[in-house]
């Protein structure tokens, strides 16, 4: 596949400099989606408690360490937990599939640099 170069110089290029902004966002989703996966993976790996709670934020003036996915929970333990880990994982497996199928363009565009 032949390299694209893409001026962003803004000399008139408006649609050359949307082009290379929505390659460069697409290369940072990508980074982000894994980065998710591995953390709900790691929270998850050994976990004890009730499922679905390791991602849920401790309710206001409970103690206990708060966490980094900050997931509001309901009156059920685990419940928002559970489905915020569920719609992740059906997130990043849709994504992995996009992701796969839109590597050689993204990386033809982005001036021939292999993208993550």
């Amino acid at each position: 596949m032949t390299t694209l170069i893409i001026a962003a110089n803004g000399m008139g290029a408006t649609y050359g400099a949307m082009t290379n902004q929505a390659v460069s966002k697409l290369i940072a989703l990508q980074t982000v989606m894994e980065r998710i996966n591995d953390a709900i993976a790691t929270a998850s790996a050994g976990y004890e408690g009730e499922p679905g709670t390791q991602f849920e934020a401790p309710a206001m003036g409970s103690p206990g360490a708060t966490n980094l996915f900050g997931v509001q929970p309901s009156e059920t333990p685990g419940e928002q937990g559970s489905a915020y880990s569920y719609a992740m994982g059906r997130l990043h497996e849709e994504w992995a599939t996009f992701w796969t199928a839109a590597q050689p363009f993204i990386e033809q565009l982005d001036n021939g640099t292999t993208p993550m």
